[in-house]
């Protein structure tokens, strides 16, 4: 999970940034990730209000016109990637350290880097420093979902997303999930570990319409587009500690757990973190629900923590 500071537009404008208060995302965006902290309130995916000026009634027409277009555009452009954001509905296992090339999402143009590195956290034990790829990452052509739109779920005390749902063991929760884009129906809590880095579990559902085809290749696919968002935006590389075939509450489903290795920013303590991705298949049409869990490594508490939460997964 990122501090705060500037960073590329989570909902995908390209050359936009949109600044980040390590609690919730600005309602403007900007150009220049250099600029100044926004003065206006926050709000998740937000689209930049335009400002008056002095130029009068005129001015503030063409502005309108502009958003309009803008509107237009990204509207477009969200119909045409919908469904195009997983391809290969059986890609090769990875195994190796680094990003995987023979991954099942495209890579898209890398934005620009801001400076400030991201805040999120998952854990085993700490490994050999991570291979770095010879360029930078750029951020993959993940689906445009809907993780605020959520179905009826009981209020028993259960972190409930998709068909899955979990016993909490961190205090907050947490409207960083919501930054999982490419689902839908996403609750979560977290707990900030340290300055600048956080540990967050969160649970939710993948559509088939969105390229979600079956729980491998969704798991692969899931974890390409959290390490190459935001919440890892000094990402370096990965390195698998296991991907395989597991039952949740007699629901057959696949698990793949990682190291997310990122450029440590000044004063952090850890070189990334543990996450594990379940998606598991419970017999709805069209719909495969997950569980995903960031820990930082070599963080043995809360990897236990990590560990218990999935053991008791249910399926509502």
């Amino acid at each position: 999970m990122a501090s705060s500071g500037w960073y590329p537009d989570p909902g995908g404008a390209p050359g936009r940034f949109r600044y980040w208060d390590g609690t919730r995302w600005s309602a403007e965006t900007t150009d220049n990730p250099n600029s100044a902290p926004p003065s206006a309130g926050p709000g998740p995916y937000a689209s930049g209000r335009p400002r008056r000026n002095r130029t009068g009634l005129t001015v503030g027409i063409l502005a309108l016109a502009l958003v309009i277009i803008v509107a237009g555009v990204l509207v477009i452009r969200g119909l045409a990637d919908r469904g195009q954001a997983l391809t290969d509905p059986n890609p090769p296992a990875p195994t190796v350290s680094g990003w995987n090339d023979s991954s099942p999402l495209p890579t898209a143009t890398p934005p620009p880097s801001p400076s400030p590195s991201p805040k999120h956290s998952p854990s085993p034990k700490k490994s050999a420093t991570p291979k770095k790829s010879p360029s930078p990452q750029g951020q993959v052509a993940c689906a445009t979902g809907n993780p605020g739109q959520r179905a009826p779920h009981p209020n028993d005390g259960r972190v409930h997303g998709g068909d899955l749902s979990f016993t909490p063991v961190f205090p907050e929760d947490t409207g960083y999930a919501q930054q999982m884009t490419w689902a839908w129906d996403v609750d979560g809590t977290e707990e900030e570990t340290e300055p600048g880095w956080a540990a967050m579990m969160a649970d939710g559902a993948l559509h088939a319409d969105d390229g979600f085809r079956t729980s491998e290749q969704s798991a692969e696919g899931m974890m390409q587009c959290i390490a190459s968002s935001a919440y890892y935006d000094g990402f370096t590389g990965r390195k698998n500690v296991f991907s395989k075939a597991v039952t949740v509450d007699g629901h057959q489903g696949w698990a793949l757990r990682v190291q997310i290795f990122v450029d440590k920013p000044a004063g952090l303590s850890v070189p990334g973190d543990t996450a594990e991705v379940i998606v598991v298949d419970t017999g709805k049409p069209g719909q495969l629900s997950f569980f995903a869990g960031f820990v930082p490594i070599g963080d043995q508490h809360r990897t236990q923590l990590l560990d218990q939460t999935i053991a008791g997964l249910q399926v509502d």
